[in-house]
């Protein structure tokens, strides 16, 4: 392709405009295109489709389409293109870029739009999209009918970089397209492959050495832990948590979606249970404590947190996770990074934390009471299951609500790694199965999807992602939003019909209409053998999980109660 319109062929003229823009964004790692049908987005489609360098992957519904790409970009790392029609289309990509945005996950959404003339005076399927994303874009750029493909391509490359750095998160790129919309030779138009224009971004910023040894000089002899949060699958912060422990001779309490409660060293203080055990409001704190990535899943853990007196936080950026306020010292900069400087620190100076115990006993007495329960809940069982069943390093898309937080409470250590994976950004329950048929997608390796009831019902026509793809889903059928049976709201004569929403979804008939194979367990005791048997498949597979709400509940309080009873 040139960067001249081809005279007298406007349509092929708008097929350039469309493949210079791609040939940007491929200068920054975007490989992998979602489009939606629709008619003034055809350059692009037509673009991403003829581009011998792009995966394309075709999903109707918009919404679904931006959390598959989100699944896209989790599982690949790098920038997934979403391509729709003009109108109300983009519209529907706002839940997803806004968990992009929180989640600093990058996407390109690339809207197509009419021209100028046709806004503002009654056209059809014409309306003000510019601004859809100006809250939550780290960026936004306009493409007008007339662009050359120089400019496109440019804005690309800018797009592009906008979505990697300084920050990570969604960009909008707003591209306007005049009628004729086909080359009249559409045969001449493609194919083609990326170019060899590249843009490279910085280095993560490294943290200031003054600070990170006077830090270091504090944390001695006196009584501290870490917490880990979130961080992604493979983040090396997760070593360097591990590595300035154990140089510390502190516990880890570990987020599930930490990363550390499976493939940690064994000789690593990894506490898993602390939303169990630091319910308790007279739950010993230490000195200090260092967190490290996204809030944790349990806010009885977040509580105890910002109880301690001295709170060392490390982040990446000046948007930093600190939701209760209480950090009183901040390093920014590339947080394995700091977690390494840290822990040559302490090692050259020969620094250790105090002795302290006091956490490693009350994990050990919080497993000894779940294990003495009479009846375990049932998702405790579907827990075990997975990471009995996981092969190592296995994605794992974890769903929000009830499903995370079962993962909190029941996912003990193990020795092989495990990637776990959820959308907690904002932590809505839309778009969640669509984001683990685009992970598995992107990361090319068979996964498992746990969702609830509720979380299906979201996101039914998802199933149709799953069907050829080798996804293990378990849906955990409990009746609606069981989430809420733990909250305030329960006692109140509304609470089913207002928060537990039951969906009445017969799991089975949506497995048959959209050719899944399904399978029905009423506990959770031959799982990890249907899930084995399922990974081994190369096609998609549901697996319902029938869970008695109220004995779960009840199993749940049984053990905290337990736990602050002291036995």
């Amino acid at each position: 392709m040139t960067d001249q319109a081809r005279p007298g062929d406007p349509g092929a003229a708008a097929f350039e405009r469309a493949v210079a823009l791609l040939d940007g964004l491929a200068a920054t790692g975007a490989r992998h295109v979602v489009v939606s049908p629709g008619s003034r987005s055809t350059p692009l489609a037509l673009a991403a489709a003829r581009c011998e360098g792009f995966s394309l992957h075709v999903v109707p519904d918009e919404r679904s389409a931006a959390f598959f790409a989100l699944g896209l970009a989790r599982g690949t790392g790098q920038p997934a293109v979403l391509v729709a029609t003009s109108g109300s289309a983009a519209a529907h990509w706002l839940p997803a870029a806004i968990e992009a945005c929180e989640d600093e996950q990058p996407l390109l959404l690339l809207s197509a739009d009419r021209p100028a003339e046709l806004l503002h005076c009654g056209a059809n399927q014409a309306t003000e999209q510019a601004s859809l994303f100006a809250a939550h874009a780290r960026a936004l750029f306009a493409l007008p009918g007339d662009a050359t493909a120089a400019h496109a391509r440019d804005v690309g490359h800018r797009a592009g970089a906008a979505c990697l750095w300084p920050r990570r998160g969604p960009v909008h790129v707003n591209v306007a397209f005049r009628e004729p919309l086909v080359p009249l030779d559409a045969g001449r138009c493609g194919p083609w492959s990326p170019g060899d224009r590249s843009v490279h971004l910085p280095a993560r910023t490294t943290p200031d050495l003054g600070a990170v040894a006077a830090t270091a000089a504090q944390l001695g002899g006196r009584r501290g832990a870490i917490l880990a949060g979130r961080l992604a699958p493979g983040d090396p912060a997760a070593d360097g948590v591990i590595g300035l422990a154990l140089a510390l001779d502190c516990a880890i309490i570990a987020d599930p979606l930490s990363g550390l409660r499976a493939g940690a060293p064994a000789e690593a203080r990894v506490l898993c249970a602390g939303d169990a055990f630091l319910r308790d409001p007279a739950a010993p704190c230490p000195d200090w404590l260092i967190r490290v990535g996204q809030p944790p899943v349990s806010r009885h853990v977040e509580a105890w947190a910002a109880r301690c007196p001295e709170t060392v936080l490390l982040a990446g950026t000046p948007q930093w996770a600190d939701p209760l306020r209480r950090a009183g010292t901040v390093l920014l900069g590339d947080p394995a990074a700091t977690l390494a400087m840290l822990a040559a620190a302490v090692s050259r100076a020969g620094l250790r934390a105090a002795p302290w115990d006091a956490l490693d006993h009350c994990e050990a007495a919080a497993r000894a009471a779940l294990a003495r329960l009479e009846a375990l809940p049932a998702e405790a069982g579907l827990v075990g299951a997975i990471a009995a069943a996981a092969p190592s390093d296995t994605p794992v898309f974890v769903a929000n609500s009830l499903v995370v937080r079962d993962f909190d409470s029941f996912l003990f250590r193990r020795p092989a790694p495990l990637r776990l994976h959820a959308n907690r950004g904002v932590s809505g329950i839309d778009g969640n199965l669509s984001t683990a048929a685009g992970l598995v997608a992107g990361t090319g390796q068979p996964g498992i999807a746990v969702i609830g009831d509720l979380a299906l019902f979201h996101d039914l026509n998802a199933l149709s992602l799953c069907a050829a793809r080798p996804l293990v889903v378990v849906v955990v059928n409990n009746g609606g939003g069981a989430i809420f049976r733990q909250l305030p709201q329960a006692v109140l004569p509304e609470f089913e019909s207002l928060w537990l929403t039951p969906p009445q979804l017969e799991v089975e008939r949506a497995a048959a209409l959209f050719g899944l194979e399904y399978a029905r367990f009423d506990g959770p005791g031959a799982l990890e053998a249907a899930i084995v048997g399922a990974l081994a498949g190369a096609r998609g597979v549901l697996l319902e999980l029938v869970v008695d709400r109220e004995a779960s509940h009840a199993g749940r309080q049984a053990w905290w109660s337990s736990v602050q009873a002291g036995g």
